[in-house]
């Protein structure tokens, strides 16, 4: 047939549509000829995209005349058999017509009439067959195509085809597609089972028939959909499906050849569908009834060396584990053998941990719980359901901002907060905070049923996804999500998101309950003497830099010390770094860790010296390649595990080391370190020989499983029973002719850089001796997996490992990652002290404030005493600080992250070497650095916490002064800068260490992305700085984040960022493992690099300056604060107090914000 006749019957089509009585008799039978002719047309040949495209409207106005005349089966039927001819052609072909489809919403019209011609036994049937067609293929386009089906009742007659054409090779396929697009929405997955729609699909899933394999297959994969919640898989369950599966996977790995082959992709769809089910308890019991660990070790074992079976293998050995019945961990108990009493008024905080740890012992202790309340502050005895405010920051420790109260903050107050008022006038955050005034009892009903799932002690109901121990933030780092990129960030909330502290406020009260507040005198006094550079002269500053942090005695053994030796024995480094600096010899560092150890204090005792602490161990001189996976090894550690549960051997299963019994018992009054003699002596015990009395350590217990096969437990954090993560002990006494494999059972997070390539570190003292003193990345077959221990919702991970020791009878130090030690730090203090150039630099140590046990927490100023084209160098002149502004730099928070550390000790080397760059930096910058937040943990070997048991970047908000001195203190001189001095702050950036990402990056604050919705008035300058680190070796720009997120509001970026107006508040990402961009690809990373990123770090910082001379100011205007960037979605709004709290917050104008707002935003994603 001609194109211009086909055209002349489409149009003919359109004339008798535009018909005013369309319903005549005549208007039907025009209809039906034109149609018929153009079904013959197209059946001899296809239509092309031109004609398609021209007449789609035509064919879908067509198609919906037919709500008049539905009971006119035959036309119906011809008008989907042109439609489906269309749809049958390719995807560019058939796309205007899908589009037309779509947009038309034919999917309704289509389903009501499905419905109308459900009960017809004739022609209705077959042209029920045709619209399932039609839907298959313009269904998945449809994203409520499964509500639909829902609405119209019609998921009964896509079941009763299905049993009708189980076997139809021609139509069974289509209806399998429809049912896995409505399979794939939870609620109508539901209701396809209570059609009884699982029966049909089990019978063709379940099938041996090798002709019916593609019906097969396409029925499997509903299935999974079907059972993909927990709910859905327990209704799956109530059958006999879990024996069924598990018999004809065996039946089917009785096939041999080619046929064994082919099923491999069924056997696996199988395994998934087994998977969703053991989810549910009543799926696991079947599982374990139906003898199904037997029966997948053993075909799991007959497969294990062949590479097509890798899918087969993961999957049954996640079944198997999964299945395996939740085991205590073979300890006593759960809580920290550590204690540290709080001061009086805080025990409530111990007293909850334990109660969190220990449940069934406070069911059974009334007493315990009665005391607790009454030492619960009032703030604390709120029912979990009660949502507790937040403490308005304005009022809070530091930034009241009233000294402020100029006419020109007023005014400006006026107008940001109007401004603010007017872009939250009409959002839904009002509509929400009107509906949650109207309705509270809601929320807190919803919390109560939080609290009560959070509460339930049944094991069994464990879910691999339910228990997020495992992040970020970076709970490894600041930043902690959902969604793989979410999750970069996030990964720091999985520690605690299933504690008390995700449903209350983190800040903890005064007993007295009584507001932190400090005006801007209190502030002067408490914090002018850490800012002696801003009024005295240099001979007095010359004077007070001499001033030591230690005592008296520590002070006087240090100078008989140093007093021969500095400076003729000092070493000028220059071999691995780009510039030169001094440091102090091995001897003269071992004699000062020494006299600094014993002013470290500790919440138990040590009974040694780390050897490689004492003699400032560094990283190998070469550079360690990422170890490739081998998946093959990993599956062969699973299946051990696997049949040590399965054929219990003759095991040892004896305890070689116990920290619980040892803690607090040591006589040892002086610390000193053996290892070189004990290196030449043999022990008698035929064991290895463990040991974590000493700082940072925190080995628990060690288990003999075999003669060569050890598991290991991590103590956690002092006064918690929380927080695995970081690990660092001694051990001995081993052959080196052996291969020892190590368990540590008890991690936490959910993933880990161990399983992409990282190797933990190892030193050894034998090496040492002979001139090797180096941390090295060790390991084989390393592995870290979801195990079997576990309680309540609580699941743990094991990281497996094989060593062959280099030596017999060695002792070696094995680590997560090169340790850094409060007691280190103090020493490079001294080192710095002794090693600086005196005549320009001016660097000056002070004590910050003390720490709950009473260690200091040192505060370094570095800057210059003239600016390098001074000519006159008048001692009695103040230092020129015209130019000058501040960096605050502050690392360590997270005791666990050491990697921050070595960066932060690569910018204070560089700040105090002799390069070009450092001395402009000096002269246009003065550093304030706090190099410790948390002195307390790092020395106990915590991972994450302090003493308090809080994470301690979570306190910034409303920090307590008595649980959390350093951020209270840190916080005040940000507070005072931005009060009481005239000099503005630049940057700020806190430095910290990620688990779970390669490379370094930042973590910013985006106005736009603020979760209490755009901020007006703030600069988009924030993604400049990340910008500028573009081609230095190792940094990922894509890995760098700048949201602002409800549960990040009390961390230091974004506390810092909102309440003191500094644009330039990052948290700075370095990672444990190594890199996979840029120079260092496929390197793990070491001490020289991370001081490497230090150095980076410095030399970017000139830029800054640069720009800051050169640039002006740059706002955006109101309406760009809507547009989003990098894909990421606005939160929802918080509700009207949250609202007023920010608009009032971002109200308040800083002297702050002069500097780093005189940037302009270079930025193109920006606007």
């Amino acid at each position: 047939m001609p194109l211009n006749k086909t055209d002349s019957l489409f149009a003919r089509i359109g004339q008798a549509l535009g018909r005013e009585k369309t319903s005549t008799a005549d208007n039907k039978e025009e209809i039906r000829y034109a149609v018929r002719k153009i079904n013959q047309h197209f059946y001899a040949e296809k239509p092309n995209a031109e004609l398609i495209a021209k007449h789609a409207n035509v064919i879908v106005d067509l198609l919906l005349s037919m709500h008049n005349c539905s009971d006119d089966f035959e036309l119906l039927s011809h008008i989907l058999i042109t439609i489906r001819e269309i749809l049958d052609c390719d995807k560019k072909t058939r796309r205007p017509l899908v589009k037309a489809l779509i947009k038309n919403d034919v999917c309704s019209f289509l389903l009501h009439n499905l419905r109308a011609v459900a009960d017809d036994r004739g022609l209705g049937q077959e042209v029920a067959l045709q619209i399932h067609q039609v839907l298959a293929i313009i269904g998945h386009h449809d994203k409520r195509l499964p509500l639909k089906a829902r609405l119209f009742k019609t998921i009964g007659s896509t079941i009763g085809l299905l049993r009708v054409y189980s076997y139809n090779a021609k139509i069974c396929p289509v209806i399998l597609t429809l049912l896995k697009i409505y399979a794939k929405n939870a609620i109508t997955a539901s209701a396809i089972c209570r059609a009884q729609g699982l029966q049909p699909l089990l019978r063709l899933a379940l099938t041996l028939d090798r002709r019916h394999a593609k019906l097969q297959k396409s029925s499997i994969t509903v299935v999974r959909y079907l059972t993909q919640t927990k709910k859905l898989a327990a209704r799956a369950t109530s059958t006999s499906i879990v024996r069924d599966i598990l018999a004809v996977v065996f039946l089917m790995d009785k096939s041999q050849g080619q046929n064994r082959i082919r099923t491999i992709k069924l056997k696996e769809n199988l395994l998934k569908v087994l998977l969703n089910l053991v989810k549910s308890k009543n799926g696991r019991l079947q599982f374990l009834e139906a003898n199904g660990f037997y029966l997948l070790y053993e075909l799991a074992m007959n497969v294990l060396q062949n590479d097509n079976f890798s899918t087969f293998l993961d999957l049954s050995c996640h079944i198997m584990i999964h299945c395996c019945p939740r085991q205590q961990l073979p300890l006593e108990n759960i809580f920290s053998p550590v204690r540290y009493t709080l001061p009086q008024g805080y025990d409530y905080i111990v007293t909850n941990e334990l109660m969190n740890a220990e449940p069934e012992i406070c069911k059974e202790s009334d007493d315990m719980r009665e005391k607790s309340k009454l030492i619960f502050p009032p703030s604390e005895q709120n029912s979990p359901g009660e949502q507790r405010a937040r403490p308005k920051s304005s009022s809070n420790s530091t930034t009241t901002t009233t000294a402020r109260a100029s006419s020109a903050s007023k005014s400006s107050t006026t107008v940001t907060t109007a401004n603010r008022l007017k872009s939250s006038k009409g959002t839904r955050s009002d509509k929400k905070s009107v509906e949650s005034k109207k309705k509270p009892n809601l929320n807190r009903n919803k919390q109560r049923q939080i609290s009560t799932t959070l509460d339930d002690n049944d094991p069994d109901e464990t879910e691999e996804d339910t228990m997020g121990l495992a992040e970020d933030e970076e709970p490894d780092d600041e930043d902690s999500g959902k969604s793989d990129e979410e999750d970069e960030e996030d990964e720091d909330d999985e520690d605690d998101r299933f504690t008390k502290e995700n449903f209350t406020n983190s800040s903890i009260p005064l007993p007295n309950n009584e507001p932190v507040t400090r005006d801007a005198y209190e502030l002067s006094v408490a914090y002018e003497q850490f800012f002696d550079e801003i009024n005295d002269p240099i001979n007095i500053l010359r004077l007070k830099r001499a001033q030591t942090i230690f005592d008296s005695r520590t002070q006087s053994l240090l100078s008989r010390l140093f007093e021969n030796t500095l400076p003729a024995s000092l070493t000028r480094l220059a071999e691995r770094s780009r510039f030169c600096y001094k440091r102090m010899p091995t001897n003269l560092f071992c004699q000062t860790y020494s006299i600094l150890a014993k002013s470290t204090k500790s919440a138990y005792c040590f009974t040694k010296l780390a050897f490689p602490d004492v003699f400032n161990a560094l990283s190998y001189p070469r550079y360690e390649l990422m170890q490739k996976s081998d998946e093959r090894s990993v599956r062969t550690t699973l299946l051990s595990d696997i049949h040590r549960i399965l054929y219990p051997p003759s095991i040892y299963n004896r305890t070689v080391y116990d920290f619980d019994t040892l803690v607090n018992r040591s006589t040892i009054t002086t610390l000193s370190n053996d290892d070189e003699q004990r290196c030449r002596t043999q022990s008698a015990v035929d064991h290895l020989m463990f040991d974590s009395q000493f700082e940072s350590a925190n080995l628990r217990k060690a288990i003999q499983v075999t003669e060569e096969e050890y598991d290991l437990i991590l103590r956690p954090d002092v006064n918690t029973f929380r927080h695995h993560q970081w690990f660092y002990f001694e051990v001995s006494n081993m052959r080196h002719n052996l291969t020892y494999r190590f368990n540590i059972i008890n991690f936490e997070k959910i993933n880990s850089q161990f399983n992409a390539g990282m190797q933990p570190v190892m030193f050894s003292v034998h090496d040492a001796l002979n001139g090797r003193p180096f941390w090295r990345r060790i390991g084989e077959k390393i592995s870290y997996y979801k195990n079997i221990y576990g309680r309540k919702k609580k699941v743990y991970y094991t990281l497996t490992f094989n060593i062959q020791f280099p030596h017999d009878n060695d002792v070696c130090y094995i680590a997560y990652h090169f340790p850094y030690t409060y007691t280190t730090l103090m020493t490079d203090i001294v080192n710095w002290t002794n090693t600086y150039d005196r005549t320009n630099i001016y660097f000056r140590q002070q004590v910050l404030c003390k720490t709950l046990s009473e260690n200091d927490c040192p505060l370094l100023t570095i800057t210059n005493l003239y600016n390098q084209n001074d000519l006159y160098q008048d001692e009695n002149q103040t230092i020129p600080l015209h130019e000058r502004t501040y960096i605050v730099l502050t690392a360590r928070v997270h005791p666990g992250e050491s990697n921050a550390s070595w960066v932060m000790k690569g910018i204070i080397d560089y700040l105090l070497s002799d390069e070009p760059t450092a001395r402009i930096l000096r002269d246009r910058y003065i550093f304030k650095i706090v190099p410790m937040l948390n002195p307390d943990g790092v020395i106990n070997g915590c991972s994450r916490c302090s003493l308090a048991t809080k994470d301690l970047n979570r306190q910034w908000s409303s920090p307590n002064p008595t649980l959390f001195p350093t951020i209270y203190h840190t916080k005040g001189l940000l507070a005072y800068l931005s009060t009481c001095s005239s000099r503005p702050i630049t940057l700020f950036c806190d430095f910290h260490g990620h688990s779970r990402q390669k490379n370094f990056f930042f973590y910013g604050n985006d106005p736009r992305c603020h979760f209490l919705g755009p901020a007006v008035g703030r600069s988009t300058i924030t993604k400049l700085f990340p910008k500028l680190f573009t081609g230095i070796p190792g940094f990922s720009l894509q890995s760098c984040l700048f949201t602002m997120r409800k549960q990040k509001e009390g961390c230091a970026r974004i506390v810092v960022w909102d309440e003191f107006k500094i644009d330039l508040a990052y948290t700075m990402e370095a990672t444990y493992s190594g890199f996979d961009v840029g120079l260092y690809k496929g390197i793990q990373v070491q001490i020289s690099t991370l001081q490497i990123i230090g150095h980076d770090f410095c030399q970017v910082l000139i830029k800054i300056a640069d720009l800051e001379l050169k640039t002006a100011e740059t706002i955006v205007p109101f309406e760009e604060l809507f547009i989003t960037n990098d894909g990421y979605q606005p939160e929802k709004r918080a509700p009207n107090g949250d609202e007023k709290r920010r608009s009032s917050s971002s109200a308040s104008s800083s002297s702050s914000s002069s500097s780093s707002s005189s940037l302009s935003s270079t930025d193109g994603d920006a606007r």
